[in-house]
């Protein structure tokens, strides 16, 4: 029997690349040939003649489909496609997303519902991995894959003489064969190369904008960008965009994961080819030869969370028995609590772990397997490129944290890769490309707009308030600007309202009509202040914004409580006044038909009941129109 299938994943960070591959590893071991592609390389032509086609997909920026993705999904929009497209077809889609988002897997939603609607056939339920569990997106895509293998058997069966057992104590293949040069006789000097994606920024500014004895570091970054002529365009941006930023790993815990793993830091990897091209896609990020200390540095995520597989793998390269029970009660379904506790709670990074388990000895082919590469971060720009064509500002968090149990103090990455260019010398070149976001101003300055930015959530309105002003001092008409509200929070005064100066000027300019500032530790008595405060007190002048004049809200920060509590803010303006509303209709309904009396009353007992349903109609309106806007991490 011909067991084939083909997977489709569609990246722009790499991890749906990472689980198709795995889920790819996986379908091998009970005798499925899977084809897996990068969405950029399949031809939609294909898809009407594909017996069974799995997607695995995340959501980007406000519930689109992820860029590569493009093409293929608007292709599928096509009205004119029958409805029988994809009778022959059944399909299987794992959505990767993180549920503190709205947009939460919208793309795997609305690619499911699409499918469906020119004839496929779900295999099974759409996968939803959500990146605030626990476990991560491990503990459904663990879930979901088994689910998947159980359905695709019903239609593969496996031959007499298979026998299951044997998948539990069986090593997968290395996906790559590697050439290294471990003697480096010509002693060859080998320059690292930022891979092609990315523009060759320097660093201009570092300036710590909280003050030194406040907990937390917040630094300004300008990055110079008049020299980015690498992808043979000059690198261009608007406000409202993201960039990427490429970080490498401390030197000190690169030498520190060389030395454990007994390698050499001059060795030279001169080659990378799959083993199976099928299943394994060559390394993306990475250009050849390459140094191993570089390899380090600059692309293992080293300095990362490690996932469940990676403990599967490991329990293979231990010589050790007890080592080797607990690696493999950490990978089975019994031990994930502990893991839990153990590796996400602990927040232990790839060095953590390997330095716990001292009888490893792993095959250098297998760490691709083991550790996934270095992900670029994203940080909205704080610029508008009318004021500052030539560099890209970013206002970045130093992200410290204590570990819950062995109370150690920790740095996120690129925290430490920011903080790294006080004392350490890489000429300063920072990796990054620019990505379009959902957040952009009206097309008209007269739109009046709704700025909530708290803490370096700051930043996009930084940018809009920047491109405010070139158009002010470059436009005929002074007087154009439609009214912009601009609520920031933070929590000392005195301590972390950074860019003060700047947007007390922009107040005082016309730049922006009203600055709302709230300082969650400076109230009286203790009470802490939040913008959702500040919000609900201008609640008239927020419906006029909304309702009147058109105008924008946008949401900018952290995606913990904040955003859901300004919506929930935005929710009760639109609720109070929508009643408003109908009370007043009522009331002059009554004062107009006084015969109708117990009429209106049985109407005015419907609305209020209805009242929370007209109310979600009215948001959803408003994010269909894309005048509610979030951007939040």
């Amino acid at each position: 029997m011909n067991k084939k299938c083909t997977i489709i994943y569609a990246t722009e960070s790499g991890t749906s690349q990472e689980v198709a591959e795995k889920l790819s590893r996986d379908l091998v071991l009970y005798e499925i040939k899977p084809r897996l592609i990068d969405v950029t390389n399949y031809n939609k032509l294909e898809l009407p003649m594909e017996k069974i086609v799995i997607f695995v997909l995340s959501t980007t920026g406000h519930g689109e489909v992820p860029d590569p993705m493009k093409p293929l999904w608007n292709f599928l929009l096509i009205k004119s496609l029958p409805s029988n497209s994809l009778a022959n077809t059944k399909f299987a889609i794992l959505g990767l997303g993180d549920s503190s988002y709205t947009t939460y897997n919208f793309a795997a939603k609305k690619l499911y519902q699409r499918l469906q609607s020119i004839g496929g056939t779900p295999l099974l339920r759409r996968g939803d991995a959500d990146d605030q569990h626990d476990l991560g997106i491990d503990y459904e895509v663990e879930k979901w894959s088994q689910e998947l293998i159980s359905k695709l058997l019903t239609i593969y069966p496996l031959s007499p003489n298979f026998n299951i057992n044997n998948i539990k104590n069986q090593l997968n293949k290395s996906k790559y064969n590697i050439k290294i040069d471990k003697i480096n006789e010509n002693n060859k000097e080998i320059k690292y190369e930022i891979p092609t994606q990315f523009y060759k920024s320097k660093l201009k500014v570092n300036k710590r904008i909280t003050v030194e004895e406040w907990e937390q570091d917040v630094r300004h970054i300008e990055l110079d960008i008049s020299e980015c002529k690498e992808l043979q365009v000059p690198i261009k941006y608007q406000s409202g965009d993201v960039a990427y930023v490429l970080p490498k790993n401390p030197i000190k815990r690169v030498n520190e994961f060389i030395e454990l793993l007994g390698l050499h830091s001059n060795w030279i990897i001169e080659s990378i080819e799959p083993i199976d091209k099928e299943i394994t896609q060559s390394p993306t990020l990475l250009k050849l030869p390459i140094t191993i200390y570089d390899l380090v540095r600059c692309y293992f995520d080293i300095m990362g969370s490690p996932r469940r597989y990676f403990f599967e793998l490991l329990s293979h390269f231990v010589t050790n028995p007890i080592e080797k029970e607990r690696l493999e009660f950490f990978s089975s379904t019994e031990g994930q609590d502990d893991l839990r506790t153990y590796n996400q709670k602990e927040k232990r990074n790839y060095i953590d772990v390997l330095k716990e388990f001292p009888s490893i000895e792993i095959p250098f082919e297998y760490l691709f397997d083991l550790i996934p590469p270095i992900k670029p971060r994203p940080f909205s720009i704080s610029s508008s490129s009318l004021l500052n064509p030539n560099t890209i500002h970013l206002t970045v968090g130093i992200n410290t944290y204590t570990t819950p149990f062995r109370r150690l103090f920790r740095t996120g990455l690129c925290s430490q890769y920011f903080s790294s260019f006080l004392n350490d010398n890489d000429n300063n070149i920072v990796p990054i490309f620019i990505k379009e976001s959902g957040a952009r101003l009206p097309k008209s300055n007269e739109i009046p707009i709704i700025m909530v930015g708290p803490g370096t959530g700051c930043a996009i309105f930084r940018s809009f308030m920047q491109e405010r002003l070139y158009f002010k001092n470059n436009s005929d008409n002074n007087n154009k600007l439609g009214d912009a509200l601009f609520y920031f929070g933070c929590r000392s005064e005195s301590k972390d309202y950074y860019y003060r100066d700047e947007f007390e000027s922009n107040l005082e300019k016309g730049i922006i009509s009203k600055l709302s500032v709230a300082f969650s530790r400076d109230g009286k008595d203790g009470k802490k202040v939040y913008v959702q405060q500040y919000i609900e007190n201008d609640s008239d002048l927020i419906w006029d914004i909304i309702n009147n004049r058109n105008g924008y809200f946008y949401i900018s920060g952290s995606s913990g409580r904040m955003p859901k509590d300004v919506k929930q803010s935005l929710l009760t303006i639109i609720k109070s006044n929508l009643l408003k509303n109908n009370n007043n209709n009522n009331n002059n309904n009554n004062n107009n038909n006084n015969n109708n009396n117990n009429n209106n009353n049985n109407n005015n007992n419907d609305d209020e009941n209805n009242i929370d349903e007209i109310v979600n109609n009215y948001f959803e309106k408003l994010e269909v129109e894309k005048r509610f806007i979030t951007e939040t991490w």
